[in-house]
């Protein structure tokens, strides 16, 4: 009789059920008669999980709490502090500036211990990797039993950990290595070790999704190149597969558009660009009122999944603007952080993408999602109505002829 190995991970992210539980690669986990699975989530949404997930050999667990502890904050602070990237400046800048406004100058001055910390920890970050093993070392004998109980009633043979940014994934990897634990990384995303850490840890092995990403790990994170494996990104997959889509007649009538008009998707880009998405909205308005796009078209917006819009200031634009809209997260509690991308926000997913003619978006990796169905892109590069020296100058110059250029023909 085969052992059954027990593989311990911790849900630290809404994104993670999007890109590995409702995939190809959790199925074959769960297939595996060998591998019982061990999911750590929030307290309040394990019984969501359960019914999704759980199963004869995947249990569900509540994630014990660790983001609260002032040594978690303050290592992540010195850690983010210290990565000395072009976008970890902007970062910072924009912490200290964030309101950009006069009457904000009290919170501004707030702020600024904790700026002029952080760019003394920059600084300190130009010394490179010698600063990086040092932070390491001295996080790895930080003291922490927060996932004993855990270890002690499931015994893991193995842990992963598929952020590598947020406080669960550092804190169980910790003290998983002290009990000598074989462990596993992934990287959470393509900017992660451009702004979200250096690995203040590393894992025995580390998942990367392209050969660029691994680059990163090798020159940002002094990881060994012989122990990362590229997977590729798995939640593509069903892009690629063409699953789910369905007819165009039948995803129009879910959206209440017209299937005879040209479709154009917007793809709001977050919560720092949510006044700018805003504005090009209206400017996308405006265009079509005036005739600026000749073509009949109808429009569908699509929020940021991290920083839903409440289904009222969904119908709120629907109403003022004749667009269509969609909430693209499902909610499976109250407070703010119980939403997950279920079945049916993919299905939307997938063919809102399937069946848009033109996709506009301001920063975002739904560029990339659009750019698999060989879908027209237009990129927003300006801050909508805000009158920035840059944006002016641009204009004076004649270098930018108008705010948004739709080009002829697109369609």
């Amino acid at each position: 009789m085969s052992t059954i190995r027990t593989l311990l991970i911790p849900v630290s992210s809404n994104f993670f059920a999007r890109n590995f539980l409702r995939t190809d690669a959790f199925r074959m986990l769960r297939e595996d008669k060998g591998v019982r699975l061990v999911l750590l989530t929030h307290p309040s949404k394990v019984p969501y999980y359960q019914k999704i997930f759980g199963g004869e050999r995947v249990l569900v667990d509540a994630l014990p709490s660790v983001r609260g502890f002032f040594s978690e904050w303050l290592f992540q602070i010195i850690e983010l502090s210290s990565i000395v990237t072009r976008r970890a400046h902007m970062d910072q800048v924009t912490f200290l500036f964030r309101e950009g406004e006069a009457h904000s100058i009290l919170r501004t001055l707030a702020r600024l211990p904790l700026f002029l910390t952080k760019r003394l920890f920059r600084i300190i970050g130009y010394a490179g990797q010698p600063w990086r093993f040092l932070l390491r070392a001295a996080y790895r004998r930080y003291p922490s039993e927060h996932f004993r109980d855990i270890f002690l009633r499931y015994r893991p043979d193995a842990v992963f950990t598929p952020t590598m940014v947020f406080a669960e994934d550092y804190v169980l990897l910790r003290e998983a290595k002290r009990r000598d634990i074989a462990t596993v990384g992934m990287v959470f995303s393509w900017d992660t070790f451009y702004s979200k850490t250096f690995l203040r840890l590393h894992p025995d092995r580390l998942l990367v999704q392209t050969g660029k990403i691994k680059e990163q790990a090798v020159r940002f994170g002094d990881y060994p190149e012989e122990k990362i494996t590229v997977t590729g990104i798995t939640q593509y997959d069903r892009y690629f597969k063409k699953e789910g889509i369905v007819p165009r007649e039948e995803f129009f009538k879910k959206i209440e558009a017209d299937p005879r008009k040209k479709l154009i998707l917007y793809a709001f880009s977050g919560k720092a660009g949510l006044a700018i998405d805003l504005d090009i909205i209206d400017i996308l308005h405006e265009a079509l009122a005036n005739g600026e796009i000749q073509e009949s078209v109808e429009v569908l917006l699509r929020p940021y999944p991290r920083f839903d819009f409440s289904s009222e200031k969904l119908e709120k634009l629907r109403r003022r603007y004749g667009f269509r809209g969609e909430p693209c997260t499902s909610a499976i509690g109250t407070s703010r952080g119980e939403w997950e991308m279920d079945d049916e926000a993919l299905s939307l997913l997938t063919n809102s993408l399937a069946h848009a003619d033109l996709v506009i978006t301001m920063y975002s990796t739904f560029f990339i999602e659009a750019a698999i169905f060989d879908k027209p892109l237009i990129a927003v590069a300006f801050d909508g109505y805000k009158h920035y020296d840059y944006w002016n100058s641009a204009l004076q110059s004649g270098g930018v002829p108008e705010p948004l250029f739709l080009p002829r023909g697109i369609f």
